[in-house]
C-alpha cells in the first residue's frame, strides 16, 4: 500500500507541476500575442492555446482522480469497489492506482456487459 501511495503522491506532484507550467506558458503566449499583430500568427497561437487548454483539462481530471485515491487511502477505503463493495484486484490497482471500481462493475458501467 505504501508503494501505491508514494506512486500516487509522485504522480500528483508531476501533474501539479505540469499544470502550473502550462498555465505559465499560456500567460507568456498572451504577451506574445500583444507583440505580434499578425492575424495568421494570432490564429496559430489561438490553436496552441486550445491544445494547451485541452491538455490542462485532462491533467486536472487526472489530478482529481489521484487526489481522490489518496483521500481513499487515508480514509481506509482504498481498493474497495464503489459499486459492489468487493475488493478491487491488486493487478488492476497496480495498472490504475486511482481505480474506484472492479473490472466487472467498470465493464457494466461502460455497457460492455461482461468483464474484460
Amino acid at each position: 500500500m505504501r508503494s501505491i501511495k508514494r506512486e500516487l503522491e509522485t504522480k500528483r506532484n508531476a501533474l501539479s507541476s505540469a499544470i502550473s507550467s502550462s498555465t505559465r506558458s499560456t500567460r507568456e503566449d498572451d504577451h506574445r500575442r500583444e507583440i505580434f499583430k499578425d492575424p495568421y500568427g494570432t490564429a496559430s497561437l489561438t490553436h496552441d492555446d486550445e491544445v494547451v487548454a485541452a491538455v490542462v483539462d485532462r491533467r486536472a481530471r487526472q489530478l482529481e482522480e489521484v487526489n481522490r485515491a489518496l483521500a481513499d487511502i487515508d480514509a481506509g477505503r482504498y481498493g474497495i469497489c464503489r459499486e459492489c463493495g468487493e475488493a478491487i484486484a491488486k493487478a488492476r490497482l497496480k495498472v490504475m492506482p486511482f481505480a474506484t471500481r472492479c473490472v466487472a462493475c467498470q465493464a457494466q458501467l461502460e455497457g460492455l456487459g461482461r468483464a474484460a
